[in-house]
């Protein structure tokens, strides 16, 4: 989780927010190309995928340079949200020809 003030919403509100991607070293990778599938996860258990597969784009839309998850009213009921994140790049080395990896957080934004 980030240093940043919590993001306090509604469980009736929509939410929409940025997403960014940084490599190892910390410097920008592409959002507009950047596959991906994220898993958000409340304390009731309820769950929205945010996902580019490099062709179709899941509960995000990329605008003017930024990339934007979007949360419809009533998709989770409380608490923090956490976020599952899923990446692969290319990879020859392994059987299906990309290298699978990513890791569990929890995210700034707290449903009430």
């Amino acid at each position: 989780m980030s240093e940043k003030e919590p993001i306090v919403k509604c469980s009736w509100e929509d939410i929409k927010f940025t997403i960014s991607f940084v490599d190892k070293n910390g410097s920008p990778i592409d959002a507009e190309t950047k596959k991906f599938k994220f898993l958000y996860k409340d304390e009731a258990g309820c769950c929205c995928e945010v996902s580019y597969d490099g062709e179709t784009r899941k509960n995000c839309v990329y605008r003017d340079g930024v990339l934007y998850g979007l949360f419809i009213a009533g998709t989770f009921r409380y608490g923090n949200l956490t976020v599952e994140r899923h990446y692969w790049i290319a990879d020859d080395d392994f059987p299906d020809g990309k290298w699978d990896y990513g890791g569990v957080d929890k995210t700034d934004i707290i449903i009430k």
